[in-house]
């Protein structure tokens, strides 16, 4: 029989068994194995595309293996009695056979019914007992199963390797199978879905000690009763979400405060909150000031960026429409333009040129979505603009959607090729999720970034709009809310969420289960949010409009090495290089010590600006 392995990332899930999927695929046989690099799925071949389609629409991630996996020698582990409460650990796996559960399901209904004054009775079970029954009727199915552990490689008998080869196949040995419920084989291998395949985490205790010592791996509280690992190669997805002042935004930033010295991580701060942050040690940069981006620089994925911002403002209904001729003409544009510039004048010559009403209308709604992304200083960056190294916080405060969606997808996407090319590993926090829309670029980058040592955490205020590769994250963390959506997608009675206190949070772990817990927040960072305030926004429109001068111009031009060419001009102490810069970018006049009037907006933009 050939075999189809998959690595599986299984998304937690309130509703029906974790193994949903591998049930409905109507796979006659099948494997469930994880030995510390995270679950494997093995399938018959000819089941497997549709146990991937049922997978993947109830949010797994799947990696195909196309290798078959050499799995280590295994030892038989001696399944509980029926009915089973318990799981066999997060190291081990079974073998099972699906068969109908008539035979079963009679003999269970003979065993639990007795004969009082010459008629019937039936005997009630425990609740374990009966769930697991009524798992059997509504799967239709009993498996039978083996369970096993791994050996020692070093003193594993010929028996423990003949059984891993078998396990490989999906042949078990006969004669040592446990009939098992559906609801039985979820609990038994709850804990094997824990980890995502890939992790590469050592498993040598010293090897971990370590790893923890020099900062590669690190103990992350994130709740009282769960302390889980964060490592290179593993799940480390986190999203939070909760209500303002409900402890999210705390709890996110003790679990930043955690993060070593070496790792690199980027957050993304749309409301300059997280710049409190440097009281422990991380560099607090601006977009606009700081960090400047090109989305034109990513090549052909130039087109995916605005195509993403032009989906995701669709999908918040703020977009009428996303039609075909608005994406045939933003595709023209983009095509060889090196900035925004030159694909607003695109846009702008083929609203000119237009024989066709719908692509006048095309080329006129595009017009008005590209202008406030020319007003916005953080999208003026050269091609060579390097990505932020080590524990950053960038805080965005564009003002504007379209700038903030296209400077964000820029940034994400420049996370994603220095991935790929690695030279970046670590984590990409992105707050305020919610305003970024279920995009399909930010999904499928996400979706990427995993396979190459980057972990996406995330917080909101809601599910609505959240890429769903984010919302499915590992770590879900649910803090006092009442959102209709988010009580519709975890607590539908809303009988947890809205009664939550500040700082409590309903806990949501893929492998762990689901309970609420306390988030415990050092009182030095509580004071430090308490007393700290975020840099003031960019007004470059007002400036603009103040001096009478082009917002497009002075967007280009402002940045902190601007600003600070300016202070030493005006104070008589530029240098040769703050002179050459000014000139080039028209900010100084022809006569000793004059700016120009664009000079003289900058110099207020970056006194307004806090530059």
């Amino acid at each position: 029989m050939k075999v189809a392995w998959f690595g599986a990332e299984v998304a937690p899930s309130t509703e029906g068994l974790w193994l949903d999927p591998i049930l409905y695929s109507e796979a006659e046989v099948f494997a469930i194995v994880n030995w510390g690099d995270g679950l494997l799925i093995g399938i018959p071949l000819k089941r497997a595309e549709l146990f991937k389609r049922y997978a993947e629409s109830r949010g797994w991630r799947l990696t195909e293996i196309f290798e078959p996996p050499s799995i280590p020698p295994c030892e038989l582990y001696p399944i509980p009695k029926f009915p089973v409460r318990i799981s066999l650990g997060p190291r081990g796996g079974v073998l099972a056979r699906a068969c109908d559960a008539r035979k079963w399901l009679e003999r269970y209904e003979k065993n639990h019914t007795i004969i009082v004054g010459g008629r019937p009775v039936r005997v009630r079970d425990s609740e374990e007992a009966e769930a697991a029954r009524d798992s059997a009727y509504n799967y239709r199915c009993i498996l039978k199963a083996i369970a096993f552990t791994f050996a020692d490689e070093k003193s594993a008998g010929k028996g423990a390797w003949k059984l891993a080869e078998r396990v490989e196949k999906l042949k078990a040995p006969r004669f040592v199978y446990r009939e098992l419920t559906p609801l039985e084989l979820a609990k038994l291998t709850a804990e094997l879905t824990a980890e995502a395949y890939g992790a590469q985490s050592p498993r040598d205790p010293k090897l971990q000690r370590l790893a923890e010592k020099m900062g590669f791996r690190f103990k992350l509280p994130l709740a009282d009763g769960y302390l889980t690992h964060v490592a290179p190669g593993r799940d480390n997805s986190l999203f939070l979400c909760g209500a303002p002042e409900s402890g999210k935004s705390l709890a996110l930033d003790y679990y930043l405060s955690q993060m070593p010295e070496n790792w690199n991580t980027i957050v993304i701060d749309p409301t300059g909150e997280h710049g409190v942050l440097a009281k422990w040690g991380f560099a607090v940069l601006r977009a606009g000031v700081d960090v400047k981006v090109n989305p034109l620089a990513l090549g052909e994925r130039a087109f995916d960026v605005l195509e993403g911002v032009l989906e995701s403002l669709w999908k918040r209904g703020e977009e009428r429409e996303l039609t075909a001729p608005k994406l045939e003409v933003l595709r023209d544009a983009v095509s060889n333009a090196r900035s925004l510039w030159d694909v607003y004048r695109n846009v702008a010559s083929a609203l000119e040129s237009a024989s066709r009403e719908d692509v006048r209308n095309a080329a006129f709604g595009l017009k008005r979505r590209l202008e406030p992304m020319l007003r916005c200083p953080a999208l003026y960056g050269s091609e060579r603009a390097e990505l932020p190294k080590g524990r950053t916080v960038v805080v965005t405060q564009l003002g504007r959607e379209e700038a903030e969606l296209a400077f964000i997808y820029t940034l994400l996407h420049m996370v994603y090729s220095a991935a790929k090319a690695g030279g970046w590993q670590g984590i990409v926090v992105i707050d305020e999720v919610d305003q970024l829309g279920d995009a399909e670029i930010v999904n499928r980058i996400c979706d990427e970034l995993r396979k190459y040592g980057v972990s996406v955490w995330a917080a909101g205020h809601s599910v609505a709009r959240v890429p769903s590769k984010l919302a499915d994250a590992k770590y879900q963390l649910y803090f006092q809310t009442t959102d209709p959506a988010t009580l519709k997608h975890i607590d539908p009675d809303g009988e947890i969420l809205p009664k939550l206190k500040r700082g409590q949070a309903l806990a949501r772990v893929r492998g762990w289960g689901l309970r609420v817990a306390p988030v415990t927040v050092p009182v030095e960072l509580i004071e430090a949010k308490r007393n700290f305030r975020p840099p003031p926004e960019i007004p470059l429109s007002t400036v603009a409009s103040r001096f009478g001068v082009d917002p497009y111009r002075l967007a280009a031009a402002f940045s902190r090495a601007t600003c600070e060419a300016l202070y030493r001009f005006v104070q008589g102490a530029a240098t040769e290089e703050d002179l050459r810069l000014l000139r080039e970018l028209g900010l100084r006049g022809t006569r000793l010590g004059e700016l120009t009037k664009h000079g003289e907006a900058c110099l207020e933009l970056c006194k307004e600006a806090g530059v």
